[in-house]
């Protein structure tokens, strides 16, 4: 899980009054005020050297400077080896911004061995000190349960203390922690601030709900604004809502089959598997297309090379029975084989059909019993039916009830 480090401008803005004091002044400078001017003039090397000086001395502070100068490479080559164990020693004079880093490297398996546990308890130290960056962290390891047992409640509770600093990407998933935790009025408005402070997401959210009258008032003119407006930010759930609606005419939008399907691809161009998948549908059936079953197959195999069951069985299909393509069984199996994996039930009833019959495959009617029988334990009734046939004077172990 990749989460957040602690920016340079905040690291610096912290020690702006002190440093505009001594340049007016005249006065005696340490060797981790020198380190600040040197690094201000992108002398990496001289704040190197000082502030080396300087945290072999015990300061704090030129232990953070230090570290993070070896996270980032400047002044020296990348060493988060070398930046863990300066961050480390900040840390536990309680450096904030060290913490969250330290947190940070270990979240990554960065200079260490990858570990959710000590980067919970870093990230919750610097988030007790009010550490925006830490609470953010924090809040989506208790969300997700990474590292500590998973804590809706309280992930919410950070995130709205690292919304309240101007952390505006803990806005939107703030809102659907009080989703989940059932609160719909209050992620409305969470919702809202995600929106106004340029979450496509958020638009996106807030128009279905006012087509659902979901928390709030059904508005379908509105919702179907807010979605627009998401699109046109390139959210790909919205361009596929935009797109099917245009095709279809829903919504009141006029049918413009065109212009709906640039939006579906526009969709599908970002990976998005519903979309790649609706656009398979669409060439399946013809609906404001010419219907093309080798369109339609290239986009489930692009869905299926995406990970998705569902396209992987469908592909196996029409390899098999030749649809939109030449019949190759032999790569039929090895779609169908990965949709099992994914425990795809209608799948396993396919492989099933081909080792009961011996049509692409050698016939193994053992083979064909254990995977109508798995297809069966995942629900799928007309899997029963074929086992039930299969086992016919059979003792295979699949052929008894478990």
């Amino acid at each position: 899980m990749k989460l957040l480090q602690v920016a340079t401008a905040l690291v610096f803005a912290l020690s702006l009054t002190t440093r505009s004091a001594e340049a007016q002044f005249g006065l005696f400078k340490s060797a981790l005020q020198k380190g600040y001017d040197a690094y201000d003039k992108e002398d990496y090397e001289k704040a190197l050297q000082l502030w080396t000086k300087s945290a072999e001395k015990g300061n704090a502070e030129a232990q953070y400077r230090l570290g993070r100068l070896y996270d980032r490479g400047e002044g020296t080559e990348e060493n988060p080896v070398l930046a863990l164990e300066w961050y480390t020693k900040a840390a536990e004079q309680g450096v904030e911004e060290a913490q969250t880093n330290l947190g940070a490297l270990y979240d990554l398996g960065r200079g260490t061995e990858e570990n959710d546990i000590a980067a919970a308890k870093w990230f919750a130290a610097a988030a007790k000190q009010g550490n925006m960056v830490a609470q953010y962290n924090l809040a989506v390891m208790l969300d997700n349960g990474e590292g500590i047992a998973t804590n809706k409640a309280q992930a919410a509770v950070l995130y709205r203390k690292a919304a309240a600093q101007g952390m505006d990407i803990a806005l939107l998933p703030h809102a659907k922690v009080l989703d989940q935790l059932g609160k719909p009025m209050a992620a409305i408005n969470r919702y809202q601030a995600a929106a106004k402070a340029g979450s496509p997401e958020a638009l996106y959210i807030l128009g279905l709900r006012l087509l659902e009258g979901k928390a709030v008032e059904a508005d379908v003119e509105l919702g179907m604004k807010r979605i627009k407006a998401s699109a046109k930010k390139d959210f790909p759930p919205a361009l596929l809502h935009m797109g099917v609606a245009t095709l279809t005419g829903q919504y009141g939008i006029t049918v413009d089959a065109e212009a709906g399907l640039a939006l579906m691809t526009a969709a599908a161009e970002k990976g998005h598997v519903p979309a790649i998948m609706d656009l398979a549908a669409v060439y399946d059936s013809g609906q404001g297309v010419e219907q093309d079953f080798a369109q339609s197959l290239g986009y489930y195999e692009i869905a299926a090379k995406l990970g998705n069951p569902v396209a992987m069985n469908v592909t196996g299909e029409r390899l098999l029975m030749g649809v939109g393509i030449e019949a190759n069984p032999g790569a039929a199996i090895e779609f169908f084989v990965a949709a099992i994996r994914a425990k795809n039930p209608i799948a396993m009833y396919n492989m099933g059909q081909i080792y009961e019959t011996g049509q692409g495959a050698e016939a193994n009617a053992e083979e064909a019993a254990k995977l109508y029988r798995a297809a069966t334990d995942l629900g799928f009734a007309k899997a029963r039916e074929r086992l039930i046939v299969v086992c016919q004077g059979q003792n295979f172990p699949s052929c008894f009830r478990r």
